[in-house]
């Protein structure tokens, strides 16, 4: 006879572990009064998605489980444990969390002096007939939990802010409670009233079509082929294809994605006259737009409508927008170069000159033709005219960059919408944009949403570079729009002429002969065997000379993905130096972060208190014997050192135990982090995937100074070189959006430059 358990779940180690349902958490045994039988020791419960279907498990639960219990020795950070383990066989629910009621008391402000102890012990004393006490304000019995003041106020509050039927419902209904929670606040008591009438509406709430359609199906009882289902097939397909950059589709692709969703292969005449209809009847109720020659999901037509509409008041503004005559833009250039003692190239002077004359202009090129020394000059030009100059950058590394090279202040477009306020632009101002080409169209619509009409904009980047990784093209989609003020520059002026003429060669599409000498200043080293050879010889070429080297590759996972790259350099590097460990309160013991000492470091976000940045590198030169208190100038406590970094801005700083998360090795980075740095050496991991296009190729041979190598499958480098980047198939609809817009003005925009020039 297979054993059986009562337990309470006390914590939720993994729901939907493999994607197919189930969870994975851990439950102290109780006994039928839900008392805890050993307050020692708990079971780790695997359950699978078919054992119990659609509920979802949630902390609190009563659960009455089958299936035989095994020890299982675990490694953590260095330490062996031993856990109880138990896949279950048969799971069924005996008391539901109350979670939702449980959330409400505790988190409500106005539920003051409860708290999360006290609500759940009200729950696990009351259960069900909690709401029930709370509808009749019966604060003698909510006394035999809470003080009677708290029991009081509880009633109080609760007679307000309370809604037992809707609670019950939600609970009754299967839903976790951060989904609940965010149906209770869009549509309030009238949460079961629409999700009844529509289930699917849940979708908006970023649920995913697994546990929506399930609930669906076995909560709300609909049939596989209600008109509601196919609906939230379509928009669920939008939102899949939105996920993957598009921003418009065709009815084809739409079909196959909605096929995907359903899992509907082939979809058959009688599947594709029930989606038409309901894609008839998606678009009448607002659930997407049919536009053009495209179906859009009605967020992203949104996006793309306000960055169109911005741009083209801009670029209808016309001479209006011209700053000063050509003659007076001339002497203060004149002067200009007299003072930095320098001579600005032709096309540099006209890219200065058009941005002068219109209100929105694209300033392309790629790396090394002195983009930013026509934003220096141009700047001259701004604060002679009174205009307040507006810094951004994607990424904090490059913000950071741009104020080295401009000794002005710039941030992170992200940190700009946060603390954007009305009036912060108020007056002549010009907000400039660099690395354009990552900009997708959602931080593209935001900024154009906050920032006022009379607002220049400067958008720089390279549309040959990655695109970006959000949905969307920008930078990529306007600089085909004849229309749109672009100016290109061409002269390379950074790095060095083998490593320039291979670099233009594969941004234009041409495989280029590399030397096979490791020496050489650009070279590509085969590597035909199996590929775990890839990441052995980079990390052999990185230990020639680390300390001027960085490795870069297109993806973080497989052979040669960071992931390995990084393992393989610190068993080579500093395996044998001393580890970072913090203390594990849960399992009484050191832990390892994986680091080690004389680690290189690679920041994931943006920690600003740190003065750190999404991408910044640096190296890790002492480890505290115990953890050190350090203080402020002011004598405030601001945390516990671990260890120290030496950043690469040359500051030494502190890692504190809440900023593990956001540090991980950094010998290898993605191509996508490096985007915008530039280091003496860089050694390129190429492997064939999705991910691997020219213009990575490019990007990546880019990011060198003096010495580029890529290793690897050259095959593979010579088809993503000669083939179309990835860029093109994606699809969106702003060049239509903004078209149309300049089409329909009043005031038709007079013809605009393009200077393009080829070096001589």
């Amino acid at each position: 006879m297979t054993p059986s358990y009562t337990l309470r779940v006390t914590a939720i180690r993994t729901q939907n572990p493999r994607g197919f349902g189930g969870a994975i958490f851990t439950g102290k045994q109780i006994g039928s009064d839900g008392a805890v039988l050993d307050a020692s020791t708990y079971l780790v419960v695997r359950v699978s998605g078919r054992v119990i279907a659609s509920q979802v498990v949630e902390q609190g639960q009563w659960w009455k489980v089958e299936g035989e219990v095994r020890s299982r020795m675990l490694d953590v950070g260095g330490f062996r444990i031993t856990e109880q383990q138990l896949t279950a066989v048969s799971a069924v629910l005996m008391r539901p969390s109350g979670e939702h009621i449980v959330t409400l008391l505790a988190e409500n402000p106005e539920f003051e002096g409860i708290g999360l102890v006290k609500a759940r012990r009200c729950w696990e004393k009351f259960g069900e007939k909690l709401y029930e006490i709370l509808d009749d304000a019966d604060v003698e019995l909510l006394s035999k939990v809470l003080s009677r003041e708290c029991a009081e106020k509880a009633v109080a509050a609760w007679s307000i802010y309370g809604d037992a039927k809707t609670l019950q419902w939600l609970q009754a209904k299967g839903f976790d409670v951060v989904l609940g929670r965010k149906v209770l606040e869009f549509f309030g008591r009238e949460a079961s009233a629409k999700i009844e009438e529509d289930p699917y509406r849940l979708l908006s709430f970023s649920a995913s079509w697994s546990h929506v359609d399930a609930l669906a199906l076995s909560r709300f009882k609909l049939e596989l082929e209600d008109p509601r289902r196919l609906r939230g097939a379509i928009e669920e397909a939008c939102y899949r294809l939105f996920g993957a950059g598009h921003t418009a589709t065709d009815r084809a692709t739409l079909m196959a994605t909605v096929g995907e969703v359903l899992r509907t292969h082939p979809i058959t005449p009688k599947w594709y006259e029930l989606i038409f209809k309901s894609l008839d009847e998606g678009h009448t109720n607002g659930s997407f737009v049919i536009a053009e020659d495209c179906i859009q999901p009605l967020g992203a037509r949104v996006m793309e409508a306000v960055v169109a509409d911005a741009l083209a008041a801009r670029i209808a503004a016309g001479s209006s927008a011209r700053l000063l005559s050509s003659d007076v833009i001339e002497e203060i250039l004149t002067e200009y170069e007299t003072s930095e003692g320098m001579t600005l190239a032709a096309e540099q002077r006209k890219a200065v000159l058009a941005a002068c004359d219109s209100a929105f202009v694209c300033i392309t090129g790629g790396a090394g033709v002195g983009k930013t020394t026509v934003l220096k000059a141009l700047y001259t030009i701004y604060d002679r005219v009174g205009h307040r100059i507006v810094q951004l950058a994607l990424a904090g590394r490059a913000a950071k960059r741009m104020h080295e090279a401009s000794a002005r202040t710039a941030t992170t477009i992200a940190s700009f919408l946060r603390s954007f306020k009305e009036g912060d632009l108020d007056g002549p101002s010009v907000l400039v944009i660099d690395e354009a080409s990552m900009v997708d169209i959602i931080a593209m619509s935001q900024i154009c949403e906050v920032i006022p009409a009379h607002v220049r904009l400067v958008l720089v980047g390279d549309p040959n570079q990655l695109m970006p990784i959000g949905p969307g093209l920008v930078l990529h989609t306007l600089v085909s729009i004849p229309e749109v003020p672009v100016t290109e520059l061409t002269v390379v002026k950074r790095y060095g002429d083998r490593i320039r003429e291979a670099a233009s060669s594969i941004r234009s599409g041409i495989w280029p002969a590399l030397d096979r000498d490791q020496n050489g200043d650009i070279s590509f080293l085969p590597c035909d065997r199996a590929d775990g050879d890839i990441a052995e010889l980079v990390v052999k070429l990185y230990q020639q000379d680390p300390n001027n080297t960085q490795i870069l590759s297109s993806s973080r996972i497989g052979p040669g993905g960071t992931k390995r790259l990084n393992d393989l350099c610190q068993a080579a590097l500093t395996a044998k130096s001393e580890s970072l460990l913090v203390w594990n309160a849960t399992n009484d013991c050191h832990e390892h972060t994986g680091m080690h000492l004389g680690d290189v470091l690679l920041c994931t976000r943006n920690l600003w208190d740190r003065g750190l940045q999404n991408g910044s590198l640096g190296r890790l030169v002492e480890i505290e014997a115990e953890p050190r208190l350090l203080t402020d100038d002011d004598g405030n406590e601001v945390g516990y050192a671990l260890a120290w970094v030496e950043w690469d801005d040359g500051v030494r700083r502190p890692v504190f135990a809440e900023m593990l998360d956001d540090l991980e090795l950094g010998y290898a980075v993605t191509v996508h982090k490096a985007q915008g740095s530039q280091w003496p050496r860089v050694i390129v991991a190429v492997t064939g995937n999705r991910l691997l296009d020219r213009t990575l190729l490019y990007t990546a041979a880019t990011r060198a100074q003096r010495q580029v190598i890529l290793v690897g499958d050259e095959a593979a480098a010579r088809r993503a070189t000669i083939s179309q980047p990835r860029a093109v198939g994606r699809r969106v609809n702003l060049d239509k959006a903004l078209g149309r817009l300049l089409r329909e003005s009043h005031k038709p925009p007079e013809p605009q430059r393009h200077f393009e020039f080829a070096e001589t």
